[in-house]
């Protein structure tokens, strides 16, 4: 029996029908483990991370204003140098009239000494020992004020400078947010502040300020300071990195606010689910075992003992319909090789269950609790900290204001090129470098009296023909079509014609994409302009939340509530574009984030919720289409082959399907058939073919084509005795099939 089991390969896992329940019961248990830990609230206080998260795009956001009012600088600055050919003069007068500078100078190389200078002092020792490109840094004034020193090299090697001052914007006024600015340098020495931090309001946090400074140098990120009753201090920290100069500016804003401490809810909460789990998995294991993995086993030993050689092997029953055809068929050749009923050969039980439906039985209820922690997770709102709806309100408003600025200093752009830019050439030469300058850009062009475009800088005019305006300013050509086409437009003067410079709708997507949830601009027809998620041009809001935002922001500025927008409930903030030129469209910006998508420690466990929920329904799918196609499959092919030789067909072959178990019982009842056939010789480790050893080799005679061959073809050709084979060894036909 040992050795028929050994000529009978059996692959193991994960084909082997018994490994298959313990396998599927592990990753239950697993996952019955990570229910308890993921569902399992710590108990106590802390402040969410959505509130943190818009803390730290606060602090970038700022950090980005800062950064790009640098870049801005660098490239009035660089426009101002390459209209510099001899004299001086001319371009630093023309510099100092831009209140936005503080002083100007022109310094030789090496020297660094003065050539000429206009308003206050630049700061020397501020300026790198060499520029060779455009560069930033910063620089404190006697009066602790922050400068910005720009430095752009000239042709003849001598240096233009500028400074200016850093102002951090004004923060929130919300007495629940108490928002405060801090610019701090890299090694964390506080250079100027905004809000109650620099009233002194907030106490205990100037450790904490030094330590957010020197580690803005490697990521933004957010610290926590000391906890008052239901708020604890948070401090959200970036570096301040223009993009035409990253590494020269020694800056850092730290955002201080006073968050919200959040229950995380109760502990323990995990621990009913998890059992739940593995109870249904425990049963499920021990009905798997009982109805289908229990019965194969069971057949697969006796009809080893009874291939074997052992007819008198009592084959027991089951009650698992495949398996006791498959007795059946057992029975019936023990009957036909013994010659006589057994007392065990008595008809298939009448009730039984298909191995289907005993997997299914096991599976129902892996999957309805599945299902239960899906409903589970969807109920119930979510309560919102107005401290969060605050923050949301005043992360809006700073998206607006740098949407602001970009259209605003696009336009001013546009207007220093017009001005100081001489010749043709001269004009071409400034528009390729605002291209590269600034990314806010899709086209820049010379149109000429008739309002027609020369050749473009970058992509190709999405402007009409129109005749040129006599002022400089920003003009929406259109109201409908596939892309809105904003472009800011600023005249040559005698020259005739004027510039184009149209802005990239992606640009100003890019700039909403640091604000929370589903932003949008609208106009005051409440069209949307751009989006930062999939939006049709010029489509209306509809939403009443939105569109009640809009409103109440063109009255008062910035709004921001708990209200029902497209996506659900959620916070709508609203704050209309003002100021400048870009004030002329009517913009207003509008933001969305439903609640459910806020990091709240109740939306973080219901995401865990239907994680685990979804693995479950995953695992018990797994296990039972591994199942089905590695042991119910040809189970049932090997019961339909067991019906077909109880039904008195002895000559049909059964074929194992698989290297498993069920390939056993398989090639098992093969031999019995076999045996029931030709006898008890049949039954035993070896199957052995018709003959002896010590037979002669017999060749058959080629067939040739020839019709005259009249060679005898029906007989076998004898074979001299010399090619006879050696008699077999005793024991030597025993072996492997």
């Amino acid at each position: 029996m040992r050795r028929l089991a050994a000529q009978l390969p059996e692959a193991g896992f994960p084909a082997s029908a018994r490994s298959l329940p313990t396998v599927v019961l592990v990753l239950f248990l697993l996952l019955a483990g990570a229910t308890a830990v993921l569902l399992d609230a710590d108990g106590g206080g802390r402040v969410p991370d959505a509130f943190l998260d818009s803390q730290r795009q606060i602090a970038q956001g700022t950090a980005r204003s800062i950064g790009a009012g640098a870049n801005q600088g660098l490239a009035d600055l660089g426009a101002a140098a390459r209209g510099v050919t001899g004299a001086v003069d001319p371009a630093l007068d023309a510099l100092a009239r831009d209140r936005r500078w503080r002083g100007v100078a022109v310094l030789s190389g090496p020297s660094r000494s003065f050539t000429a200078t206009r308003g206050e002092q630049v700061p020397v020792t501020a300026i790198p020992a060499s520029v060779t490109a455009p560069t930033v840094t910063a620089s404190t004034a006697p009066g602790g004020e922050v400068l910005l020193v720009a430095v752009v090299p000239l042709t003849d090697g001598r240096l233009l400078a500028a400074t200016s001052a850093v102002r951090l914007p004004e923060p929130s006024s919300d007495p629940l947010l108490r928002q405060s600015f801090v610019l701090t340098t890299l090694s964390g020495t506080v250079v100027a502040s905004t809000g109650p931090v620099s009233r002194k309001e907030v106490q205990g946090v100037d450790g904490s300020i030094a330590d957010a400074g020197k580690a803005a140098t490697t990521a933004p990120g957010t610290l926590l300071g000391p906890v008052a009753g239901d708020t604890q201090t948070t401090l959200a920290y970036a570096r301040v990195a223009p993009s035409a100069s990253p590494e020269s500016l020694d800056l850092a804003v730290v955002a201080v606010a006073d968050g919200p401490v959040v229950g995380g809810g109760s502990r323990g909460a995990g621990l009913i689910p998890a059992a739940a789990l593995v109870l249904i998995a425990l049963a499920g294991w021990y009905g798997v075992r009982r109805a289908i993995t229990g019965p194969i086993l069971r057949v697969r030993a006796d009809l080893l003992a009874l291939a074997a050689g052992k007819v008198g092997t009592r084959v027991r029953g089951s009650r698992t319909d495949e398996v006791s055809r498959v007795v059946a068929a057992a029975r019936a050749c023990r009957e036909k090789i013994s010659g006589g009923p057994a007392t065990d050969s008595h008809a298939r039980p009448r009730r039984t269950v298909t191995a289907r439906k005993a997997t299914a039985v096991v599976v129902v209820p892996v999957l309805l609790w599945a299902g239960g922690m899906l409903v589970l997770s969807r109920t119930g709102d979510v309560e919102i900290p107005p401290t969060i709806v605050a923050s949301t309100r005043a992360q809006t408003a700073m998206a607006t204001e740098a949407l602001r600025r970009s259209v605003n200093d696009g336009l001013a752009d546009l207007v220093a090129v017009a001005g100081t830019a001489k010749g043709a050439d001269a004009v071409k030469s400034g528009l390729e470098g605002l291209k590269v300058a600034h990314t806010r850009y899709r086209s820049l062009y010379v149109v000429n009296a008739a309002g027609e475009a020369g050749d473009p800088v970058g992509r190709p005019p999405l402007r009409t023909t129109e005749p040129p305006a006599k002022s400089a300013g920003l003009r929406q050509q259109n109201h409908a079509g596939r892309v809105p086409v904003l472009f800011a437009e600023a005249p040559l003067g005698g020259r005739g014609g004027s510039l184009v410079a149209e802005f990239d709708v992606e640009h100003i997507g890019t700039l909403l994409s640091h604000v929370p949830g589903h932003a949008r601009v609208v106009d005051p027809d409440y069209r949307t302009i751009v989006a930062t998620d999939g939006y049709l041009a010029f489509e209306e809001v509809t939403a009443a939340g939105l569109r009640s935002g809009v409103e109440r922001a063109r009255g008062s500025g910035v709004v921001g509530d708990i209200a029902e927008g497209a996506y659900g409930t959620g916070i709508v903030a609203a704050a209309a574009v003002l100021g400048g030129e870009v004030g002329r469209l009517g913009w207003t910006v509008v933001t969305e984030k439903p609640a459910t998508e806020l990091a709240l420690p109740v939306n973080k466990i219901r995401k865990h919720a239907q994680m685990v929920a979804l693995l479950a329904a995953l695992i018990a799918l797994f296990g039972y289409g591994w199942l089905l196609f590695a042991t119910l499959g040809p189970l049932r092919r090997v019961a339909r082959d067991a019906d077909q030789l109880v039904g008195g067909d002895l000559r049909s072959v059964i074929y194992p399907q698989r290297h498993d178990e069920v390939g056993t019982i398989a090639s098992c009842l093969e031999i019995c058939r076999q045996a029931a056939v030709d006898g008890r010789g049949r039954l035993g480790e070896v199957r052995r073919p018709h003959g002896a050893a010590t037979d002669l080799t017999q060749v058959m005679r080629a067939i040739k084509d020839d019709p005259d061959d009249d060679l005898d073809r029906s007989g076998p050709i004898p074979i001299p005795d010399a090619r006879r084979r050696t008699p077999a060894r005793p024991g030597a036909g025993k072996g492997r099939a």
